[in-house]
């Protein structure tokens, strides 16, 4: 038996919508537009990278996109089929412990970033409500001011 006449162990993957993964694309941004409270002109400019203007809305909307980014979900295995030969149970048997090792290193890594991350998160959210609570004291006694 040839190579050539050997089963395939990888079945051609399924058909792929783009224009319906388009759609939720679309979906997505309008729905993160939309709960960001951020004009759209503001909303563009964090989407596409630019430094906005340092804003209360936009520091709030920053801290909150990065609480999303700080979710930790780790990295399993995934390991492709090799070709039947003689040694492919061996082959198998040693790329699944290399990666085992890998990913024991890369998901404790991952973990402690995952923790300076909250508790950058925690920080930064503290600091926030600071800001905002400055603020307000800032506009109270500016109104007090313009009374006198």
């Amino acid at each position: 038996m040839t190579v050539a006449d050997q089963p395939e162990t990888n079945p051609s993957p399924p058909a792929v919508d783009s224009e319906a993964i388009m759609r939720r694309i679309r979906e997505a941004i309008a729905r993160r537009r939309a709960e960001s409270g951020l004009s759209e002109a503001e909303f563009d400019r964090l989407a596409f990278g630019a430094t906005p203007e340092p804003t209360l809305d936009v520091l709030r909307f920053e801290v909150e996109r990065l609480a999303e980014a700080c979710q930790y979900s780790g990295v399993e295995m995934v390991l492709s089929d090799v070709r039947p030969s003689p040694i492919s149970g061996v082959i198998q048997r040693l790329r699944a412990a290399l990666h085992e090792v890998i990913l024991f290193y890369v998901n404790r890594h991952a973990a402690q970033q995952a923790a300076i991350n909250r508790m950058t998160l925690q920080a930064l959210r503290a600091a926030l409500g600071l800001i905002e609570k400055q603020q307000k004291e800032i506009e109270q006694l500016r109104r007090e001011h313009s009374r006198t």
